[in-house]
């Protein structure tokens, strides 16, 4: 989502709630993640059209990974999931990704390979907020409710601004 050339990704979004919404789709669809340096910590920085334009975007590190703001812990601990879950799906690297349903407050997206699937729904409604996910069975990632697991009626069921990664 980021490198040295561009704003980082958590100076761009107007809800830092979707920080992790931007995560489960970098994580979940086809192709290879990177993740620059930093952003792992929620750092922020915005590019600038100026002479050391790329400064607030190339920090320094703290001497050690001990000496971080803790501030950044939760979005760290959501990259451990996420890139952990990756790992475990690792045909996710060939996969192709297509959009199962879109809306105004809501997307569904699968990722399939080798006759392996997973389904990201995301959410940025102020509510519960459910979408149809056919086949779907278990939660893998984030957080949701699964009805009629498993079949074609399913259906999951994110928190107010939520995400979920599904197996199925």
């Amino acid at each position: 989502m980021g490198n040295h050339d561009v704003t980082r990704i958590a100076s761009r979004l107007d809800d830092q709630q979707h920080l992790a919404h931007a995560l489960a789709v970098l994580t979940t669809v086809g192709g290879t993640p990177a993740v620059y340096a930093g952003d792992e910590h929620a750092f922020r920085g915005t590019k600038e059209d100026r002479a050391g334009r790329d400064d607030a975007v190339r920090p320094p590190f703290p001497p050690t990974p001990a000496d971080m703001s803790p501030l950044g812990a939760p979005v760290f601990a959501q990259h451990q999931e996420l890139l952990g879950l990756r790992r475990r799906h690792p045909w996710l690297h060939a996969a192709r990704t297509r959009v199962l349903d879109v809306a105004d407050e809501h997307i569904a997206l699968a990722s399939t390979a080798e006759d392996e699937r997973i389904v990201t729904v995301l959410s940025t409604a102020d509510h519960p907020h459910s979408v149809a996910a056919p086949g779907v069975r278990d939660v893998l990632a984030g957080i949701g409710r699964i009805d009629h697991p498993g079949n074609h009626d399913a259906e999951v069921t994110v928190e107010a601004q939520g995400w979920a990664v599904l197996a199925g």
